[in-house]
C-alpha cells in the first residue's frame, strides 16, 4: 500500500474506533459536548501570534494540533535527529531514542495518549513512535543521556536551557515571570497555545514541537508553572514525563497545593527548579529526581539553572553555570522589592527580563532568550525587542 493510502486508512481507522466509543470513560468525552464546534485559531495579540483551539474530545484535538503545528513539529522531529547522529558513536540512534521513550509510555493517561495518536495522524512522515519521543526527549535528554553519558562541549551547549524564573509576592497576590532560554535551533519549534480541553479548562502555556505542554503556563483556576532545568549527574526516574505532568496539573489541579501533591506522588524525571503559584500562595521546588527541596515564599524569589541546597551541589554537572546570573537576579528582585512595597506589576517583571545580557540573552552561541511569559503578558522572542502579548484569560478569572 502507498504511504499516503496508509496513513489515510489509519486516519479512518483511527476516527471510527473513536466514533464507536472505545475511547476511554475518563477522557472527558461527554455527550453534552458532542454538539460543540471544533475551534481551530491563529490568533495575535499586539503582534504576539498564539494558536486557540478546542476539540470535545482529545483525538480529533491531537488531529487539530497535528494541522496546525506540523511544521514545527517536523522541525522538532529534525533537531532530535541530528542530535542522535551526532551521539551515534555512543551508541545513540534515534530509534534508541524511540526505545527508551517507550519505558515512560505507560505513565501517560491514555486519553492523552489519544492525543498524540491523532497528532501523528494528521501528519505525514511522522509517527506515534515520534510524538511519544518528543513529549519524553527533555526526561531522556536530562534525566537519563547527560547523567550517564559524556557529552562533547559544544554539542552540550546547543541543547543547554538557560532559563530565569521570577516570582514576588504583592499586594494583590503572587507574580511570576520567566525568560525561557534555549538553542537558536529550537526557535522553530516554540509556539504558545490557548488550549480549551475537553474537560473544559483552559490552559496558556508555551510548547515545543509536539510536546502537550511544557512547565511554564497558567490555568483558569490559577495555576501557574516556570520551570528551570538543571544538568546534575543524578538520573531521573522513569515516570510522568514532564510535558505530560505539567499538562495534567494544569488541566486538572485548581490550587498550588494540588500541583505539588501530584509532583511529590511521581517524583522527577530530571534536576529541576520549580514555581508553583495561584492566588494566595507561592512555592519554590528544587528537584533531583526524586529528592525535593520545599521553600514557601513570603517576599521574592528567583530560580534559575542551578541549585541552591547545598546538599545537591555535589550533583551539578557544572558547579559555576548560572551562578552569576542567579546572584545578580537575585539583587533585581531584592531591589524591586524593596522599594515596590508590595505594589509591583507584571511591567515591573517586564523591565527585569528586558536586563540584557545576564537576564535577556542575546548571544547565539549561548542559549538566547526565545519566549518570556508573566501572569499577564507573554511573547516569543526577548522581551526588550518584541511587543507583549496579553495572555488571553486572567489567572483565577
Amino acid at each position: 500500500m502507498h504511504y499516503f493510502e496508509k496513513k489515510a486508512e489509519v486516519y479512518k481507522f483511527n476516527r471510527e474506533k473513536l466514533l464507536l466509543g472505545t475511547q476511554e470513560k475518563s477522557s472527558g468525552l461527554d455527550d453534552s459536548y458532542s454538539n460543540f464546534e471544533t475551534i481551530c485559531e491563529w490568533k495575535t495579540s499586539n503582534g504576539q501570534k498564539y494558536l486557540e483551539i478546542f476539540a470535545p474530545d482529545y483525538y480529533n484535538l491531537g488531529i487539530l494540533l497535528g494541522e496546525s503545528l506540523y511544521d514545527k513539529i517536523l522541525s522538532m522531529k529534525r533537531l532530535i535527529q541530528f542530535f542522535s547522529l551526532k551521539l551515534i558513536w555512543k551508541g545513540i540512534t534515534y530509534r534508541k531514542l524511540q526505545k527508551i521513550s517507550k519505558l515512560y509510555e505507560r505513565f501517560i493517561p491514555k486519553y492523552l495518549r489519544m492525543e498524540m495518536l491523532g497528532i501523528s495522524d494528521s501528519i505525514l512522515d511522522i509517527d506515534y513512535d515520534d510524538i511519544l519521543l518528543q513529549n519524553c526527549f527533555m526526561d531522556i535528554l536530562y534525566g537519563y543521556i547527560i547523567p550517564n553519558i559524556s557529552i562533547d562541549g559544544e554539542l552540550l551547549r546547543k541543547l543547554e536551557l538557560g532559563c530565569t524564573s521570577f516570582g514576588v509576592i504583592t499586594q494583590k497576590g503572587p507574580l511570576t515571570a520567566q525568560n525561557f532560554d534555549y538553542s537558536l535551533f529550537f526557535k522553530p519549534t516554540a509556539t504558545f497555545v490557548h488550549l480549551i480541553t475537553p474537560r473544559l479548562t483552559e490552559i496558556f502555556s508555551l510548547r515545543l514541537g509536539a510536546l502537550l505542554s511544557l512547565p511554564i503556563g497558567m490555568n483558569n483556576w490559577g495555576l501557574s508553572l516556570r520551570v528551570n532545568v538543571v544538568r546534575s549527574r543524578k538520573a531521573g526516574l522513569i515516570s510522568i514525563p514532564c510535558s505530560i505532568m505539567s499538562r495534567i496539573a494544569l488541566e486538572r489541579c485548581q490550587d498550588a497545593e494540588a500541583f505539588y501533591s501530584l509532583q511529590t506522588k511521581y517524583g522527577g524525571t530530571g534536576s529541576y527548579n520549580l514555581l508553583i503559584s495561584d492566588s494566595q500562595r507561592l512555592i519554590a521546588l528544587e528537584g533531583l529526581s526524586n529528592l525535593i527541596v520545599r521553600e514557601d515564599i513570603l517576599e521574592n524569589v528567583v530560580k534559575s539553572n542551578t541549585f541552591l541546597t547545598k546538599r545537591f551541589q555535589n550533583y551539578l554537572v557544572d558547579l559555576k553555570y548560572s551562578k552569576t546570573r542567579q546572584e545578580y537576579s537575585e539583587k533585581r528582585i531584592q531591589s524591586l522589592y524593596k522599594h515596590g512595597n508590595g505594589v509591583i506589576s507584571d511591567k515591573n517583571l517586564i523591565k527585569i527580563l528586558s536586563d540584557n545580557p545576564i537576564i535577556c540573552r542575546e548571544n547565539p552561541i549561548e542559549p538566547v532568550t526565545l519566549a518570556f511569559l508573566t501572569n499577564k503578558y507573554f511573547g516569543l522572542g526577548n522581551p526588550k525587542e518584541n511587543s507583549l502579548g496579553l495572555v488571553p484569560f486572567q489567572r483565577g478569572g
